[in-house]
């Protein structure tokens, strides 16, 4: 497929007149790789040389790993002079879409900074993925391709008991469990004591391959202290299934940080070897990041006794 400058004109046309809501003869709701302040073109987007200019001058990313899913990953970077607007599709997709420039880039003059919101569908296949960027000039020129190179990577949740968080933009959740460890003690799994394993005596042998089983560890602290990873998914994993005890378990989530987010809608969920036996929802925004952050902190999800 080749976008010619008419092509691009028309195309252009329609995203101006319909006020860039997204409207299209196709939603792009089929596509692997979708843009919430974008239009969608049915059609692969075109790699081919076409015009020297406009230019894509910088992409911004702070992670290039993706989670089949995940929605809110921040879209942004810069284009040339006499940039109206950039082309962005995932190579290989069936469409790709249009993102009118937003203002001029302060920090180098003459040039058009774009960005939006992106999600992949849960569908996407993992592997690596190549985002193809080209920037559509006033006279409707579509200048040549920028590329970025992502990983598409379905994280693994695989243990006897799994207590698991999830949300759906880019602030800095944490999920936080309190739960019995091996002695029948309360304790408090988050970010700053990451397991429930009972620590050795000074002198004693070290943990045993089952004592590491059957604790309960946070594997992963994401989108820490806002240093984007894209991952928005944090669990506390026991390998071995914990001898039921009618212990309770207490599940919180705090918000750490919005990130400059206006919402996160979050998810918490209990598998026992695998299968979904509780789960809870609900929603952050930035007037829940003032409270305290220290042990015991966070809004109460669900609680249950095992």
């Amino acid at each position: 497929m080749r976008t010619g400058p008419i092509l691009s004109r028309l195309v252009l046309l329609q995203l101006l007149l319909s006020g860039c809501d997204g409207a299209s003869a196709q939603s792009g709701v089929t596509s692997f790789f979708r843009l919430q302040d974008g239009q969608f073109v049915p059609g692969a987007i075109d790699s081919s040389e076409q015009s020297p200019t406009p230019e894509i001058h910088r992409i911004d990313s702070t992670n290039n790993t993706v989670y089949p899913g995940i929605t809110g990953k921040s879209i942004n970077g810069a284009a040339g002079p006499g940039s109206m607007a950039v082309l962005i599709g995932m190579q290989g997709d069936s469409g790709y879409w249009i993102v009118p420039v937003r203002s001029q880039d302060q920090t180098s003059p003459g040039d058009f900074v774009f960005s939006a919101k992106a999600s992949f569908s849960p569908t996407v296949p993992p592997g690596p993925a190549l985002l193809l960027y080209r920037a559509v000039g006033v006279d409707g020129e579509v200048g040549p391709a920028s590329t970025q190179a992502l990983e598409i990577v379905a994280p693994a949740v695989q243990g006897g008991l799994v207590i698991s968080l999830d949300w759906d933009s880019e602030a800095d959740l944490d999920l936080r469990v309190t739960a019995p460890n091996a002695l029948g003690d309360e304790v408090e799994i988050w970010s700053r004591n990451k397991s429930s394993l009972v620590r050795p005596a000074p002198g004693a042998p070290p943990p045993s391959d089952a004592d590491l089983a059957g604790a309960g560890v946070l594997d992963f602290d994401s989108n820490s202290q806002c240093v984007i990873d894209g991952r928005c998914q944090e669990n506390v994993v026991w390998t071995t299934k914990p001898a039921p005890s009618l212990s309770l378990y207490s599940v919180r989530v705090d918000a750490f940080s919005m990130c400059g987010e206006v919402l996160a809608h979050w998810r918490v969920q209990v598998l026992l070897d695998g299968q979904v036996v509780s789960q809870a929802t609900g929603q952050f925004s930035d007037l829940d990041t003032r409270f305290d952050h220290g042990p015991g902190a966070g809004l109460r999800a669900l609680e249950f006794r095992y």
